[in-house]
């Protein structure tokens, strides 16, 4: 099983709650910490509202899921 837990480390306490999690990844194979990057890049952003734009005024242009698994089944 595994675990997500989000720390916002704004707080003094929170980093040292990071800091110590790292710590301990170091000794413990089975914790590994890693930290979020800043989110998507503006030309990811604006290739998925493309797409999306895309996807909306052309909605026969695509699959169904069904089509799609059948396909992958095969």
């Amino acid at each position: 099983m595994t675990y997500t837990i989000t720390i916002n480390d704004k707080s003094e306490k929170a980093r040292s709650i990071v800091k110590m999690l790292k710590e301990l990844s170091r000794d413990y194979p089975f914790l590994k910490v890693y930290e979020d990057g800043p989110g998507l890049s503006d030309e990811l952003e604006k290739e998925l509202d493309k797409r999306m734009a895309y996807a909306t005024r052309n909605p026969e242009a695509g699959k169904s899921w069904e089509e799609v698994k059948g396909t992958l089944i095969k």
